[in-house]
């Protein structure tokens, strides 16, 4: 393959990725009309909720704020009946439930999404550290326009320092073996 074939490429998917992220934040997420009743209630929802998480992660906290706030409590209504995921919310993971409540969703979103694409067959600390993973992301691509966090903050160093998996497979092994 030539060197212009691979500089043509790049570009391309490079246009692609940035036309992406562009259509994310400039598209909106359309809440559906549901009413969860039962678990099974909660199943024909599973490709919303997946295209819910993402458009959630993706989209800045300062645009859509309607609909932000029903995306939200959709995914939060999806999560707390439905039989694919079971979330746990220890304070000692989630450690910013006290201090920034409004990134809960994000825990429970990038939790969620793991456990959809995974089957709900890992360990309950894999999909935590997903949940925090969706968390630390969404923090420091808008750190601007979220509050700062101190929990937050530690969480990241704590990844940064390659220890935050570690000490979540320690704290999170009552939930894998329950």
């Amino acid at each position: 393959m030539n060197i212009t074939k691979v500089v043509s490429a790049l570009m391309l998917i490079t246009f692609a990725l940035g036309a992406n992220a562009q259509t994310m934040e400039g598209s909106k997420f359309t809440t559906p009309d549901y009413e969860f009743t039962t678990p099974e209630s909660c199943k024909p929802y599973n490709h919303n909720i997946m295209e819910c998480v993402n458009w959630l992660e993706n989209v800045s906290p300062n645009i859509f704020e309607e609909e932000q706030a029903k995306a939200k409590k959709f995914l939060v209504d999806w999560a707390t009946l439905s039989n694919d995921v079971s979330i746990v919310m220890d304070e000692k993971i989630v450690t910013f439930i006290k201090s920034s409540p409004d990134m809960l969703t994000y825990y429970i979103g990038g939790w969620v999404k793991k456990a959809l694409i995974t089957k709900n067959k890992m360990f309950k600390s894999d999909y935590a550290y997903a949940g925090l993973q969706s968390v630390m992301n969404y923090y420091k691509r808008y750190n601007k326009l979220v509050k700062t966090d101190y929990n937050i903050e530690q969480l990241i160093q704590k990844e940064t320092e390659g220890g935050l998996l570690i000490q979540l497979q320690k704290d999170m092994i009552k939930y894998d073996f329950k």
